[in-house]
């Protein structure tokens, strides 16, 4: 996973200054539709019933909402010739369904962990996610921006900090529970870690682009490669061992 994640960032990395968006956007729905594809594997091989069966299915579903969002920004720049939209458009829409998805994976997760959460690590968690999302709304609203002019744009791009405040708090939460006891939450794990990672990209994605910074952006999108990487490894993970073990347990 390590060896693929840094394969696919430095073919955005070393590329031409001129295409690195493109060739970031190309690997972006690349590692994007991998993770959508295993996830719809696990779904077909080990169905809805159980926590895991309803965890995946919910982070299936995010994960396809979110590719379907990378996808249309791959048509726009290639086919429309448009880099990024200054307004909103359906990929906020569609990007919104996958943080409510996520955001059902992630406390069904927590919901198995329950009795393990201590009070400290949850209060350590928020305490870090408020300052950390505090911080990137204040700078959102400082800069001098089109969006400004805009109000539907401002709040809608207002919330990606917000949303991914319910992503950082639980993602974390589960992180701290599982650092010891990772062999059989590998899956959790590497989701919730997926998921933190993208969490962050968003919020130096969204400040560069109210800021007008464009030439930033593909930095931002290694993060989110890295993301879908990760998330195919938790979902490979859980497809070679969890369901393969399960299906033999069964027969």
């Amino acid at each position: 996973m390590i060896i693929v994640i840094i394969i696919a960032n430095a073919s955005v990395i070393f590329s031409e200054a001129y295409s690195k968006h493109f060739v970031s956007l190309l690997i972006l729905n690349i590692t994007a539709a991998t993770a959508s594809i295993l996830g719809i594997i696990a779904i077909c091989r080990y169905g809805f019933h159980g926590l895991h069966g309803k965890s995946y299915l919910f982070l299936t579903l995010g994960l396809i909402f979110w590719f379907s969002a990378d996808f249309t920004l791959l048509y726009d720049y290639y086919a429309l010739g448009i880099e990024e939209q200054r307004l909103v458009t359906i990929t906020d829409a569609l990007w919104f369904a996958g943080y409510g998805f996520f955001a059902l994976h992630l406390f069904i997760i927590l919901h198995s962990l329950c009795i393990k959460i201590k009070s400290k690590i949850v209060i350590a968690a928020s305490i870090f996610t408020t300052l950390f999302i505090s911080y990137n709304l204040v700078n959102l609203l400082s800069y001098d921006s089109n969006i400004e002019n805009d109000f539907i744009a401002l709040i809608v791009t207002l919330l990606y900090p917000i949303l991914d405040f319910i992503l950082i708090i639980p993602s974390l939460i589960i992180l701290l529970i599982l650092r010891k006891d990772y062999e059989y939450n590998i899956p959790w794990l590497l989701s919730s870690l997926s998921l933190l990672v993208n969490a962050i990209a968003d919020d130096g994605y969204v400040n560069d682009f109210v800021a007008s910074n464009s030439e930033n952006l593909w930095f931002w999108e290694l993060f989110y490669i890295t993301d879908f990487i990760i998330m195919s490894g938790a979902l490979f993970w859980y497809n070679k061992f969890h369901i393969s073990n399960a299906l033999r347990n069964v027969k």
